[in-house]
């Protein structure tokens, strides 16, 4: 905007609230026990690492089963939820690369299915590529998980520089080597440092996105605007 020639006094930036549905405890235990029959998956057991997007081409999940995935641990899995113009391409990558036994294409999930995901997984991934107009506007998915209590490991590209500041590994994008040793480096943290982990991403979010502190901002605009 200032760039544009907006005064830099006449822009606040005020951020969307990030407050995601929660399950209670015996309908998140059905949903969990459910899904780990269908898929073969123990929670807290595996390494789970997830994705819930949109999947299209910046998101970069093709490039990342290609360069990422090989240099992640074996028996590290990768949950991939959403549909897109991109879905039938992973596919047919996680054929090609052999890949079955460790990525899961899950395609649109139902609410509670996403929110018991971002309760049990161990880190979100957002490997996102740049792509000429096509940019990463801000990015909510990560935030979604990380107030849930679930770090993010994400590239530094476009607004993923800004919504992932704190409780999360911010890699320098196209380094593929960095982004799996930052999901090595967080799965051989012991128990206690994982839990410190896990609350840092928790108070983040629940500090810098909520919505109460959305209401004020825009309260404190409006009310400067008339008087």
């Amino acid at each position: 905007a200032v760039d544009s020639g907006v005064p830099a006094e006449k822009v606040l930036i005020s951020y969307v609230g990030i407050e995601p549905p929660s399950l209670a405890p015996d309908r998140l235990e059905t949903v969990k026990a459910a899904f780990e029959e269908e898929h073969g998956i123990r929670f807290g057991e595996d390494r789970i690492l997830l994705n819930l997007c949109r999947q299209v081409e910046r998101k970069g999940l093709a490039v990342f089963l290609e360069k990422g995935m090989p240099l992640v641990s074996e028996d590290i899995k990768l949950l991939i939820g959403g549909r897109g113009p991109e879905l039938d391409r992973l596919h047919r990558l996680r054929e090609s690369l052999g890949l079955q036994d460790r990525v899961v294409l899950l395609g649109w999930l139902e609410d509670d299915v996403a929110a018991m995901l971002r309760n049990e997984a161990d880190l979100f991934v957002m490997p996102n590529i740049r792509i000429e107009g096509d940019v990463e506007g801000f990015g909510m998915a990560q935030l979604e998980c990380m107030h849930a209590g679930m770090p993010a490991v994400v590239f530094a590209v476009d607004a993923l520089v800004e919504s992932v500041r704190e409780g999360g590994y911010l890699i320098q994008e196209a380094d593929y080597q960095a982004f799996a040793d930052a999901i090595h480096g967080y799965f051989s943290l012991s128990p206690d440092g994982r839990q410190a982990a896990r609350e840092k991403a928790s108070a983040y979010v629940r500090r810098e996105y909520s919505w109460r502190k959305t209401t004020e901002e825009y309260l404190r605009v409006l009310e400067g605007a008339s008087s």
